[in-house]
């Protein structure tokens, strides 16, 4: 008898905790489906800030397949008339 109760009493609390985490999850799912679209612009926002910090412009990229100029910024080394004898045989197989 005793088995019985208890049996009774754990398939009703196991009950109340499937429905209760089915519930919690539900609403943090719906949570999460709101939320989504604020956070992506927040995200967005801020990626766009830091790259503006660090010097890039993202402006020029917006609405556009491709970028708006073909210039790298920065040092470089003219190799067009490279004299292939000074280098010795640095060349790949």
């Amino acid at each position: 008898m005793k088995n019985m109760i208890a049996s009774v009493i754990a398939l009703v609390l196991g009950f109340f905790t499937v429905t209760f985490a089915a519930v919690m999850g539900l609403f943090i799912g719906l949570g999460a489906l709101i939320a989504k679209p604020f956070i992506k612009r927040k995200l967005n926002a801020a990626y766009e800030q830091a790259m503006q910090q660090q010097g890039f412009n993202t402006h020029a990229y917006e609405g556009t397949g491709s970028p708006q100029g073909s210039t790298i910024d920065g040092e470089y080394e003219d190799i067009s008339h490279r004299n292939t004898a000074k280098t010795g045989s640095h060349r790949l197989a």
